[in-house]
């Protein structure tokens, strides 16, 4: 009898976990490729480790990206993933980022809607939404690019489960540091064409 118990305590507890988080899909197109390499994954947050210090500081925590292993191979999910990582935010408002007075509706759930401020020379767009009180994450992204291998990326946040263990992630800012290194990058191509010319 109790080990019926504990498995089913076992069984609910893992039901309970998969369905935490937030539900993304991602999808890239190659330069000369007319379908994209797609995914689908969740994002779920890690618990900070705490040290056995007397005095405990504050520790964030990360992020968990789990795929769905249906979609594409295991070579195309691990570089859709490696990308993914760079483009997501889950973490308090930053400067660059406003409130907007909408909200966009998730199931039975209405979120905030928050814009993010481009740097000059990036081509992309980008809304975050309001997950729970002072956190936010990204909603949607949308980028293009006049060199390299890719052509355009698109990441969409197409639902969100139960939200109670999401906190702010030490790396959640990681978009805005992508997004500075884009502009870098424009801003060089920019300097060297005038230079050719």
């Amino acid at each position: 009898m109790r080990r019926r118990v504990l498995l089913f305590l076992l069984v609910t507890s893992l039901s309970v976990c998969a369905q935490e988080g937030l539900r993304y899909r991602m999808q890239l197109w190659m330069h000369g490729d007319s379908q994209p390499l797609e995914t689908r994954f969740r994002l779920q947050s890690i618990v900070g480790t705490r040290s056995h210090n007397r005095v405990q500081k504050p520790r964030m925590g990360g992020w968990h990206l789990e795929v769905d292993r249906d979609q594409g191979t295991p070579y195309a999910q691990a570089m859709l993933l490696a990308r993914a990582e760079r483009l997501l935010y889950l973490a308090g408002p930053a400067p660059q980022t406003r409130p907007e007075p909408i909200s966009l509706r998730f199931g039975k759930r209405s979120l905030p809607v928050w814009s993010l401020e481009m740097p000059k020379g990036v081509h992309a767009s980008t809304v975050l939404v309001e997950v729970s009180p002072g956190l936010l994450a990204l909603c949607d992204f949308s980028a293009r690019f006049e060199r390299g291998d890719v052509d355009r990326v698109e990441l969409h946040l197409e639902g969100l489960d139960s939200t109670a263990r999401l906190a702010p992630a030490e790396a959640g800012t990681t978009l805005l540091s992508t997004l500075q290194s884009l502009a870098r990058e424009a801003q060089q191509e920019a300097v060297s064409s005038v230079t050719v010319r």
